[in-house]
């Protein structure tokens, strides 16, 4: 369920904000509606009477007239209308906003719910590795070849991936303080309640994170689409990452937040 709530803008309010994202020479968002890209420019001006942002660029986005939706931020906050595309008499690119101008309140929660949209994977350390063509236990050193190649056999095809040692993982949802992933049969017996991974990595699309301890903390059944394929939803908590970390990867998350969610909630809205 949706946790952005967009209140509406009087007109004073609009030209306001408006006159000060110019003003700022900020950045504003634009792209055609249900499309996946996006377009980042910067405003030049702001035409008060005409209600038009005019933009520092003179490219041919789209063709004039185009409808598209916009966005950008101020004070930590997010705001967003519908424009149309247009250029001006002197060829710059203008997004007329005659539109209401909406601000996005603050989300209750960050937690961003990353599959199917969003690519994050996480790498963990099963403490099992190739030797010479059969698999041994890096603590008892017994082999465990036979439940290892089942297990690759199992995850051909899959959104899981092993190499040396390490499977990597598609999250299913993710925060500052933990994720969720699914998991098989097989897997189950490497993802056991209160088990701890030590050098845990997340990767997001262009940026990877280092957690220092990750527990889980549940293990249940999860209901899948293919009733003949067992599978369980594991509930992670990070336990042990630093201040730092902590905000750089919140700060992370609520970027993708903000550019995904708040604009998907936004073409709900004008529907």
């Amino acid at each position: 369920m949706s946790q952005t709530f967009f209140s509406k803008l009087d007109a004073y309010e609009k030209n306001n904000r408006l006159a000060q994202l110019a003003n700022s020479r900020g950045l504003v968002t634009f792209w055609i509606k249900g499309q996946k890209d996006k377009i980042h420019r910067q405003v030049d001006s702001y035409i008060k009477d005409q209600e038009d942002i005019v933009l520092d660029s003179k490219d041919d986005f789209f063709p004039r007239g185009t409808k598209v939706l916009c966005s950008f931020e101020m004070r930590g906050m997010s705001f967003f209308s519908e424009a149309v595309f247009q250029k001006s008499i002197g060829n710059d690119a203008v997004l007329e906003i005659r539109q209401t101008l909406f601000k996005s309140e603050k989300r209750n929660s960050y937690r961003l719910l990353t599959f199917p949209v969003h690519d994050v994977w996480a790498e963990f350390d099963l403490g099992e590795i190739y030797e010479g063509g059969k698999v041994v236990n890096l603590k008892t050193r017994s082999s465990q070849t036979d439940l290892f190649q089942n297990f690759l056999h199992l995850m051909k095809g899959e959104d899981e991936a092993i190499q040396n040692g390490k499977i990597k993982i598609r999250l299913q949802d993710i925060s500052t303080t933990g994720m969720s992933i699914h998991i098989g049969e097989l897997e189950n017996r490497f993802f056991l309640k209160d088990k701890i991974f030590n050098e845990v990595t997340l990767n997001f699309i262009d940026q990877k994170f280092i957690l220092p301890e990750a527990k889980i903390v549940y293990v249940v059944d999860y209901i899948s689409a293919d009733r003949n394929l067992k599978k369980y939803k594991v509930g992670i908590n990070f336990s042990k990452n630093s201040k730092d970390l902590d905000t750089q990867l919140g700060k992370k998350i609520n970027e993708v937040i903000r550019d995904s969610d708040k604009a998907k909630d936004f073409e709900k809205l004008i529907k």
